[in-house]
């Protein structure tokens, strides 16, 4: 009998004093989580609903070297060094993706299967899609940023989002950050903290050249 009151208890016990605490834990991070992608589809319609008022105008782009003319703004950008974003998919808390043109035709992205490499420039394939630049740089500085992106081809996907200064593994946003301060000392993370892709396309070093 006190072999039986005894296992009740140590249950009784383990039910109140372990699990209920990580449970709770459990329940609070991915309440947090529900929170931050709210937070970011919140963001991404107040852009949406701002291009469709033309209150965020398309631009036009930079042209390809430096003195070009410009590239007539709503047109898919193809120059090395403009930053695409769509948000489309989810990886985590992040919403959406990011990443940098290299040439017409491919792309530096970090994808949590392969980590970062290059990818078909062929984004039009996502339902939505921004093109951004960055105001006060030239296409010579925008491509250089590219190149730098292309350097960590090969390194692995960057699961700790908060980690936004390492550089021996990337998530897709923070690739193209990582690379725009290195190359010209813009910080496109948007707040702080965590670098989303949405914060690529608020930034107030980026302007609009194309929307989908």
């Amino acid at each position: 009998m006190k072999k039986i009151v005894v296992s009740l208890f140590c249950c009784v016990f383990l039910l109140a004093g372990g699990l209920v605490p990580s449970v709770s834990h459990a329940n609070s991070k991915s309440s947090e989580e529900e929170k931050m992608v709210a937070q970011q589809l919140e963001a991404f319609d107040k852009i949406d609903e701002k291009i469709k008022s033309n209150a965020i105008k398309i631009q036009a782009d930079k042209g390809i070297k430096d003195g070009d003319v410009t590239v007539m703004a709503g047109t898919y950008p193809t120059r090395k060094g403009v930053i695409l974003v769509t948000k489309d998919g989810k990886y985590g808390s992040l919403v959406g993706h990011a990443g940098i043109i290299y040439s017409s035709t491919s792309t530096v992205e970090s994808f949590p299967s392969g980590g970062v490499g290059t990818y078909s420039n062929n984004w039009t394939k996502y339902s939505t899609v921004y093109g951004v630049t960055t105001s006060g740089t030239s296409a010579t500085q925008d491509a250089n940023v590219a190149n730098r992106a292309y350097s960590h081809k090969g390194k692995a996907y960057n699961w700790d989002f908060t980690n936004i200064n390492t550089t021996s593994k990337f998530y897709c946003s923070q690739l193209v950050y990582e690379g725009y301060k290195y190359i010209t000392g813009l910080n496109l993370n948007q707040g702080g903290g965590i670098v989303f892709p949405i914060d690529l396309v608020q930034s107030s070093h980026t302007y609009t050249i194309y929307s989908k």
